[in-house]
């Protein structure tokens, strides 16, 4: 960051050393080639770039001195191998007071910038291309240059105007492709003088990948006499149209850059604004080998569910209009980030979590909430949560310890499901991708376990189920329209890619126990269930006094269906039929030798009878 800025100020730099040159030389012989071939000289010596100005050096004169020129473009370095330019520029147009300079000051008229465009590329190594024009002379210049100071004191700075237009600065990734386009449509400064406030307004576009949104700033800006510091007060800026989920993001407050020997030091005290809800940021940074990031945000309110995609049960769009997030990925990589994020209310889909708290940090590409606390569905949740943004879709890893908590309201918030409610415990250990709750649940893989108190099926009455197994009736709606009450229901959980089981499923409630093994698949949203059924109390009583032989038999009971509409079913007359089969298979067998043996008489009596026949 620190060396960018270098470039650019020495860029700037050069501009207002050329025209000092210029003048000098105007005034005494002017030709437009042989300053050219010398300005394309100096360049090539100082960057190992080669520049190439098409179109003639234009001066004026006193008081003035005025330069224009255009078709401008400057190479990649000669250790940078690329076939795209590093710069280009369509018109330059530049003024500047000859007297002040006799006193060592500089009064600038206007610069105009139009048609500009500036690529960055980096090497396999991850080297930038300014990286490889700045240290062109070599790292030992570069260190004697970091160690020099000049303690001579620089002359007043002043500029009537700054415009730029159509300022195109394109990053492309490893392989070359271009990754984002920064556009600048137009850049006003008037009255620029150091140490003295002056407003700034900008605007242009961002393009990455498909996606293209408009941004524009404005702020007063003061600039020190060394040009080593930068405050930017009242700032206002906003991107909109980033993807289909965020649809705008703004920045305000007050900014300070300031660019010591080995750093570059940035501060933000203000707001940020995402679609529209605001949330307070301050924001302390360090930019060197490694960017240290310390930041605290906070909000009374955050709704989420806007930031993310179609849910469960929704079609997803056609064009998704997910974001790219590469750049975030490549920040995190050679950054150190620590901070606090506090929530007054998070929302996300039907489900509010309060009192939020949470711990930033990341390792690599990957950003940790370590922990996160909240008070969510009548009770408490602690996790580690983490993101990896370099993943595609996200990977998401959480391990939530829920406390006391109404599982229904937990079903209801995130999958829309009435089917279960309960207060207890749910504790998980699990990872997963995506950019919404279905995709989330169908890429999930993990462990967990689940206990709950004093709840209920809805949808579900086992109790009829029972009776209607007991007269060997059809099924019907009723069946399915009340609910079932349990004391206790405990399983632990295993999940795999969407498969979620419960493999030691066990429900207690004053007329039953219900134990086995469910499972649900989250990419077909369907259910499954085998279970053993043993009854109690007024429903053992009836099913002992009409089937005697089924006492203290445990019943089969099957789920299944879909999260819409479970299906459950108890086959008594099988169990019976079971219970019989033995005594089914005695018989047959008795009737079968007893068959065999007067079969055998029947047959010994003829053979006897031919033999007395035959003497």
């Amino acid at each position: 960051m620190k060396r960018l800025f270098k470039w650019i100020l020495g860029l700037v730099g050069t501009f207002v050393a050329l025209i000092l040159v210029l003048g000098i030389v105007a005034v005494i012989f002017f030709n437009s080639d042989e300053l050219k071939n010398q300005i394309v000289k100096k360049v090539k010596a100082e960057t190992t770039a080669d520049l190439v100005i098409e179109q003639e050096l234009s001066l004026g004169f006193f008081p003035w001195l005025q330069i224009e020129t255009g078709g401008v473009t400057l190479s990649q370095p000669a250790t940078f191998k690329s076939d795209k330019s590093l710069l280009k520029v369509d018109q330059v147009a530049a003024s500047i007071k000859l007297m002040p300079l006799l006193s060592g000051d500089i009064e600038v008229g206007s610069v105009e910038l139009s048609g500009a465009e500036l690529n960055l590329l980096r090497d396999k190594a991850g080297r930038s291309n300014i990286e490889a024009m700045v240290n062109a002379k070599g790292s030992e210049e570069a260190v004697a240059e970091e160690g020099t100071t000049d303690s001579s004191q620089p002359g007043a700075l002043s500029l009537d105007s700054l415009s730029l237009k159509d300022f195109t600065l394109n990053q492309y990734d490893y392989n070359q492709q271009l990754s984002q386009s920064f556009r600048l449509t137009s850049l006003e400064v008037n009255d620029f003088e150091p140490e003295a406030v002056t407003p700034v307004t900008a605007q242009g576009s961002l393009k990455s990948s498909e996606a293209q949104s408009e941004w524009g700033i404005s702020g007063d800006l003061w600039v020190a006499k060394d040009f080593k510091q930068f405050k930017v007060s009242k700032l206002d800026a906003e991107l909109e149209g980033l993807s289909q989920q965020l649809q705008s993001i703004g920045l305000s407050g007050d900014l300070e850059l300031s660019m010591e020997d080995k750093t570059t030091k940035l501060s933000h005290v203000g707001a940020m604004n995402l679609n529209g809800q605001p949330i307070d940021l301050k924001l302390n940074a360090g930019f060197s080998t490694f960017k240290d990031i310390d930041v605290t945000l906070s909000a009374e309110r955050l709704e989420l569910e806007q930031f993310l995609a179609a849910s469960a049960g929704e079609k997803a769009p056609k064009k998704s209009g997910a974001m790219d997030l590469s750049p975030v990925a490549d920040f995190l990589k050679r950054a150190r980030v620590k901070g606090q994020l506090d929530v007054g209310q998070l929302i996300l889909k039907n489900a509010t979590f309060s009192n939020v708290s949470a711990n930033l940090r990341n390792k690599g590409t990957t950003l940790f909430l370590d922990p996160f606390k909240a008070d969510a569905f009548q009770g408490n949740m602690e996790t580690i949560a983490s993101v990896d943004f370099a993943s595609k879709p996200l990977a998401l890893s959480i391990q939530p310890d829920f406390d006391n908590i109404q599982i229904g309201d937990l079903l209801a918030a995130f999958f829309e499901l009435d089917k279960l409610s309960g207060l207890g415990e749910l504790d998980l250990n699990m990872k997963t991708k995506g950019a919404d709750v279905k995709q989330m649940l169908q890429n999930l893989n993990g462990t967990g376990n689940l206990t709950l108190s004093d709840g209920a099926f809805n949808g579900i009455d086992i109790a009829k189920l029972v009776q209607s197994g007991l007269s060997l009736q059809s099924l019907n709606k009723e069946n399915y329209s009340g609910k079932t009450n349990f004391a206790n229901l405990s399983s632990n959980i295993k999940a795999n890619q969407g498969l979620i089981e419960l493999p030691d499923f066990q429900l207690n409630s004053p007329a039953f126990d219900l134990i086995g093994k469910a499972s649900t698949n989250a990419n077909k949203e369907t259910l499954a269930g085998n279970f053993q059924l043993v009854l109690k109390g007024k429903l053992k009583e009836a099913m002992e006094a009409k089937y005697p032989k089924l006492k203290d038999k445990k019943l089969p009971f099957e789920l299944k269906g879909t999260w819409a509409e479970p299906k459950a079913s108890i086959d008594i007359e099988a169990m019976l039929k079971a219970e019989y089969q033995d005594k089914i298979d005695d018989k047959k067998k008795e009737l079968e030798d007893k068959a065999k043996d007067e079969l055998n008489d029947k047959l010994g009596d003829i053979f006897n009878r031919k033999k007395d026949s035959d003497k």
